[in-house]
């Protein structure tokens, strides 16, 4: 047997309470005038209780401190509604396309909370742990994938802030206003490119794998390429190396690629689309294949289907297959 449910603790009672609170919350400051007319008010009915005199020469000196307190615990409230009230609704920094989890809890300023899912729009101001991993999808194009227990806080609509965890942005070149990331090494911008970040207490790691990217540290400002690995330490020291593209270090991504809608579109929009998230570069065997993938229009849907099981998928219903060469996807006639 179960106890029946508590009705002060039923979704609809949090959020009648929560619309109160917040209704109350967005109370302006008394003026300095206001608070003189209560300060007086309140000593009336003091001295009237206790029988004392109005006049302020013959007040009693408990009654003096009795006012005090009164005053203190008054400008206290006024401190807290000044802090507790929420700020004017910042501008929308991107939408959930996908979350491993039930929900997201958003912070925004000291003490506002919010529950967002699939579907919803994170603002400027917005703070959170992903409890799981999660696609960001961006208005203006482009996306953001991120890490379970990543930390991260949104401080522009082009802005964001890393604190701990692993992030990947793919926004294209034409998208205007740059993405930046900051860091506690330094901000990264990207130059129309793929590119991952992971910070943790040892540093951060920026992989870019697609275009290029700029690293403004602490003592240096650099641009670094498709292929490049950065290292950046806490005392300002940047180290330099060559990365694949491809291989297990990105297969986390493959669960938080956007779907591809191939309804009506052209086959090599397609299989550019796939090179791109499988890190490998698209090649033809000859001048028919690539005519074949320029002319063939696709029909039906690979939504939920990961990049690689995709592309074996729509390329069994051409007359075309593939082979994957290390770092390039080879196309061609036949099977």
């Amino acid at each position: 047997m179960t106890d029946p449910p508590d009705p002060e603790a039923t979704p609809e009672h949090v959020r009648n309470v929560e619309k109160t609170l917040t209704a109350a919350l967005k109370t302006r400051p008394l003026k300095k005038e206001s608070l003189e007319r209560i300060h007086a008010a309140v000593e009336a009915e003091w001295l009237a209780a206790i029988g004392a005199p109005k006049h302020r020469s013959v007040r009693p000196r408990f009654v003096r401190w009795a006012l005090y307190g009164i005053a203190a615990s008054l400008l206290a409230v006024l401190i807290a509604f000044r802090v507790t009230a929420p700020s004017v609704q910042g501008a929308n920094f991107g939408s959930i396309s996908r979350l491993a989890a039930v929900g997201l809890d958003v912070r925004s300023g000291f003490f506002q909370h919010r529950a967002v899912r699939v579907g919803d729009a994170l603002r400027v101001g917005d703070q959170f742990t992903a409890p799981g991993a999660m696609l960001i999808t961006f208005d203006r194009g482009g996306s953001l994938r991120v890490a379970t227990g990543s930390r991260l806080s949104i401080a522009t609509a082009t802005r964001l802030s890393l604190e701990n965890g692993l992030i990947y942005v793919d926004v294209p070149e034409s998208v205007p206003n740059p993405l930046r990331v900051s860091t506690t090494v330094g901000d990264i911008e990207h130059i129309g490119t793929e590119f991952e970040v992971m910070s943790d207490g040892q540093g951060v790691r920026i992989r870019v794998r697609e275009g290029r990217i700029r690293f403004t540290g602490k003592t240096t400002t650099l641009a670094a390429g498709e292929g490049t690995e950065l290292l950046a330490m806490p005392g300002g020291g940047v180290t330099q190396r060559s990365v694949d593209s491809y291989g297990r270090d990105w297969l986390w991504l493959a669960e938080l690629a956007p779907d591809y809608e191939i309804e009506g579109r052209p086959l090599i929009d397609f299989l550019q689309w796939a090179s791109r998230e499988l890190g490998r570069h698209l090649d033809f065997a000859d001048a028919r294949s690539r005519q074949i993938a320029e002319h063939t229009i696709l029909h039906g849907s690979v939504r939920g289907q990961l990049p690689v099981d995709a592309l074996s998928h729509v390329l069994t219903t051409t007359s075309l297959a593939y082979e994957i060469r290390n770092e390039t996807i080879w196309v061609h006639t036949g099977t």
